[in-house]
């Protein structure tokens, strides 16, 4: 009953329904274990408990666990086989130019959407806790955000929708979605930072598209969370938020825009070359059938 009830519901609803029960679940024992651990010790045993709910948490996506009868359907909807090393390399250039580029646009988006710097504030003063510590709670949440989000939000959020309505679809309510999870958790995503939400997630989402697994995606959503957090928290250089309306435009706004122009122009003909030579790994270290002819 159940089950025919599920499946009664549009494939939209469901890869919602799913994709935030996944994240919301994800994040709750590495935000608990950062906290605990700044209010308690500094001894980062954060970052051992991050990795090994890290690791559970993949290791139940990926379809092991209870129950045995939804096993290959979340292996499915993950969307993580492993990749040829050609197709890994690929990736990573595709995706370094695209999010390099969305990054560039989130600084330029700052100086066009009248916020103060507050609203990039980290939530607690990390100015009172040890270098260790601080580096350890920033692992932590890049490494929650990377794994977390991109299994919920590329992963199984895209996947129903994906197989109903195309690609098309199935990204740009990924992308919506993913802004209003950080509109609600994060004081700077107003809606002046939705197209760069959509752009991010039009990035990540033609990497899975492309390369056929999330796991590209996972990495390099990682990585970039551990370099701009520090930096617009303010523990790591600085950037302007200055309103161009009261401001006029500077050295640093168009050096935003030339990394856009130049960085996203680069990431299609690098997509392309990734869907080339893209072909998902099985287990058994073959190449299996090109995910994009699935």
């Amino acid at each position: 009953m159940i089950s025919r009830l599920w499946n009664c519901l549009p494939a939209i609803v469901r890869g919602i329904l799913v994709a935030e029960l996944v994240v919301s679940i994800g994040a709750i024992p590495p935000s608990v274990a950062v906290i605990l651990n700044m209010r308690t010790s500094s001894i980062p045993w954060m970052v051992v408990v991050t990795a090994g709910w890290l690791w559970f948490f993949w290791w139940y996506l990926s379809g092991h666990g209870w129950p045995r009868s939804t096993a290959q359907a979340r292996r499915r909807d993950l969307r993580a086989p492993s990749l040829s090393k050609r197709a890994w390399a690929w990736a990573l250039i595709a995706g370094a130019l695209g999010i390099t580029g969305t990054i560039a646009m989130a600084f330029a988006t700052a100086r066009l959407a009248h916020l103060p710097r507050e609203a990039f504030a980290a939530p607690i003063d990390f100015s009172k806790y040890p270098t260790l510590l601080v580096v350890s709670a920033v692992a932590c949440i890049s490494a929650t955000a990377g794994v977390v989000e991109e299994a919920g939000f590329r992963g199984f959020l895209i996947s129903p929708i994906q197989r109903r309505y195309g690609w098309t679809i199935a990204i740009l309510i990924s992308g919506i979605m993913f802004f209003l999870d950080h509109h609600l958790s994060h004081a700077y995503a107003t809606f002046a930072f939705l197209p760069f939400f959509l752009a991010i997630s039009v990035v990540h989402g033609l990497l899975v598209k492309y390369s056929g697994s999330i796991r590209p995606s996972m990495l390099l959503h990682a990585v970039a969370d551990f370099i701009v957090i520090p930096v617009s928290y303010g523990l790591v250089g600085s950037f302007s938020v200055q309103s161009l309306s009261v401001a006029s435009i500077d050295r640093q706004f168009m050096i935003c825009v030339a990394v856009i122009a130049i960085c996203f122009a680069s990431f299609v003909p690098a997509l392309r070359a990734l869907g080339a030579r893209s072909k998902p790994v099985a287990e058994s270290g073959r190449p299996t059938q090109d995910f994009q002819s699935g």
